[in-house]
């Protein structure tokens, strides 16, 4: 990994006028943008650098920051530093709070107690009022994605492309309240320490509180065992839900294979 320049060392406090950090480390868990943990006289700090646009499609800082600063608010996500709020479009540097704890694995969902505190942050997160911003249409994402993915595409891309537009015309249509979503509730952002915390907003969506429920249960089936405890705990009552629900995941499922996609990998189709 490249160290960080000189500019955007500068945005972590007390580390202005070409001060040197006490102590910087990469820190491990994402694949697309650069992270590292940086220590000043001032505190600990995680600095994210932006990587590749290519690498991250879909991805609206703007849209991240504020919808981080409303959970971060609501103490569910570190505290942003860099940016100052009001300057959402300050360029490729975040820097956020260092908060202690361990990274969630695998295991963590097929474990109730685990699920029920993730539904309990949900349920925090969903009760949050959504700030002005475009509600979440997945079938244009996936479009953007298609954009992007190479003319010697998978065969079977026009057929789960057909059911995702089917799937996201079927949500569309529920008309659900607004939510704040995390929208991405991957293994490595979930930081469980004094609190469970959800890091990473990059993918945070105004939407509804089901498509987290769905987004869990796209990439951990293991947690569908326990999905009641886990939509119990985040207030959400499943009784009749199977196909807005069958419908959410297949929506999760599509854009991340498109996403992998999008950026030259192989994935499977969902």
């Amino acid at each position: 990994m490249t160290p960080p320049s000189a500019q955007a060392l500068a945005c972590v406090p007390g580390l202005g006028h070409g001060t040197m950090p006490l102590r910087l480390q990469p820190l491990l868990g994402g694949s697309v943008n650069e992270v590292y943990r940086v220590d000043s006289v001032a505190g600990s700090f995680v600095l994210r650098i932006d990587g590749a646009a290519w690498r991250r499609p879909g991805v609206n800082r703007a849209r991240e920051l504020a919808l981080h600063r409303a959970a971060a608010a609501a103490g569910l996500a570190p505290q942003i530093v860099y940016p100052p709020s009001g300057q959402e479009q300050s360029g490729a540097v975040l820097v956020t709070e260092l908060l202690a704890g361990r990274l969630w694995d695998e295991r963590d969902f097929s474990e109730v107690p685990s699920l029920q505190r993730l539904g309990e942050r949900l349920a925090t997160l969903h009760q949050l009022t959504p700030p002005a911003l475009p509600s979440f249409d997945p079938w244009p994402l996936a479009q953007a994605y298609v954009a992007q993915i190479d003319a010697d595409h998978p065969p079977v891309l026009q057929q789960s492309l057909q059911r995702l537009q089917r799937c996201c015309q079927d949500v569309a249509a529920e008309g659900r309240p607004r939510s704040i979503a995390h929208g991405d509730l991957w293994q490595s952002n979930l930081l469980q320490g004094t609190a469970l915390w959800l890091l990473d907003w990059e993918y945070a969506q105004c939407s509804d509180a089901l498509m987290d429920l769905a987004c869990v249960f796209a990439y951990y089936p293991q947690a569908q065992r326990h999905g009641h405890e886990l939509a119990a705990a985040a207030g959400i009552a499943l009784h009749g839900e199977a196909e807005a629900l069958a419908a959410r995941i297949y929506i999760y499922r599509a854009l991340s294979w498109l996403w992998h996609l999008a950026r030259g990998e192989d994935a499977e189709a969902p």
